[in-house]
């Protein structure tokens, strides 16, 4: 599928799709100056449809982190649906013309910002679900239809 073919209604339906965790024993990966860890997922109803769930978070400060959601067609083509960010920054919203305070806030995938040819996730709000990287990971799980891991994906590898 053509990600500049999805409509809203597409993008939401790839987020909300029941997801399961294929890799729940992912290890965390130093890259630079923050620690990641990326899980592969499946469509539950469809293992052809594939999915990648990163977190990533500063080696020094956990405020400065992010989770997301990616859908998968081949390596080179991906899209972001979903990222939920720590409270390090604020945001602009480019075609809104309006600003999310720094705080915790989620990025979603949009068709107008691919209709402007903008990151395709582009687009963030304000949440108050969440205020570190393990919330956030927990909210994209509920939000995003993925099957909860039967262990902590948080320890013990992730110390500061």
């Amino acid at each position: 599928m053509d990600f500049q073919l999805s409509t809203d209604d597409d993008l939401e339906a790839m987020r909300r799709t029941p997801k399961i965790i294929v890799n729940p024993r992912a290890r965390w990966v130093t890259k630079g100056a923050h620690k990641e860890k990326n899980f592969a997922l499946h469509d539950a109803r469809d293992a052809t449809q594939m999915y990648r769930l990163f977190l990533r978070v500063s080696s020094t400060n956990r405020t400065v982190f992010s989770v997301g959601l990616v859908r998968v067609w081949a390596p080179e083509a991906t899209l972001i649906l979903a990222r939920y960010n720590g409270p390090y920054h604020a945001h602009r919203n480019v075609l809104e013309r309006t600003k999310v305070p720094a705080g915790c806030h989620r990025h979603l995938a949009t068709r107008r910002y691919i209709d402007a040819g903008l990151d395709v996730d582009g687009y963030a709000e304000s949440v108050s679900d969440y205020n570190c990287v393990e919330g956030a990971f927990h909210c994209l799980c509920r939000d995003c239809g993925i099957a909860s891991l039967e262990h902590n994906p948080f320890q013990p590898e992730l110390e500061f």
